[in-house]
């Protein structure tokens, strides 16, 4: 599956995110999240080939906070949005085609909020700096696989390349988390190096290398791009 804006369908998602003030009075995990606990996490990157602005490796402080489990499906955006037409059989698949703002929109209707990247690659790689969730060896086994063309015409929507969320549960992060290297890219907070006229995306996709799929690695994208 190719990245937006070069020459294919985009592959646009987010991940639910509920901040926890204080970790010693939590509250019980919301149904389809996983609690990623306050403390310290290794973000960035010192591998001499990932990009300038990813380095160095480094330690954050980050609060508490609540993070779906599985990318946003195309049953759950349709209850946000009626009109977001998909094909039965794809009601499993990530929610695609999806612009930062309508993300943002999402996550607020649902009660929570877009990730910042900090937070994102924490729930990703943990707290030790792993490059992918799984460790810092990689595996393409760990990894969704692009599906193949349907061979029969669908009854709505159009064909999509990414797998039904949770279809590889051996590329779990350390917190439960699943998906978050490969099958679909997924919008976080913030604009690269300042710029307003641009949005990251983080967990590469379906189709993509193994460098795409790092935990520390971004897309950058426009801010209205879908």
């Amino acid at each position: 599956m190719k990245a937006i804006l070069r020459v294919g369908a985009v592959l646009l998602f987010l991940s639910g995110c509920r901040p926890v003030t204080d970790s010693s009075a939590l509250p019980p995990t919301p149904e389809g999240m996983v609690l990623v606990p306050a403390g310290t996490a290794l973000v960035g990157s010192d591998d001499p080939d990932s990009d300038e602005e990813r380095q160095p490796l480094h330690s954050v402080w980050l609060s508490g906070f609540f993070i779906d489990r599985t990318e946003v499906t195309n049953a759950e955006f349709a209850h946000f949005r009626p009109a977001h037409v998909f094909d039965p059989s794809q009601a499993k698949l990530p929610a695609t085609g999806i612009t930062y703002d309508e993300a943002e929109a999402y996550a607020k209707w649902a009660g929570k909020r877009l990730p910042t990247e900090d937070e994102w690659e924490k729930a990703a790689r943990g707290t030790d700096g792993r490059v992918f969730p799984w460790g810092n060896t990689w595996d393409k086994s760990k990894v969704a696989a692009r599906a193949p063309k349907p061979t029969q015409k669908l009854a709505c929507g159009k064909p999509s390349r990414v797998r039904p969320v949770g279809s590889v549960p051996v590329g779990t992060s350390p917190y439960g988390c699943v998906d978050m290297a490969g099958n679909a890219w997924e919008w976080v907070q913030g604009h690269p190096n300042g710029n307003t006229e641009q949005r990251m995306i983080k967990g590469g996709a379906v189709g993509y290398s193994e460098r795409g799929c790092r935990t520390y690695e971004r897309g950058i994208e426009g801010a209205k791009a879908t």
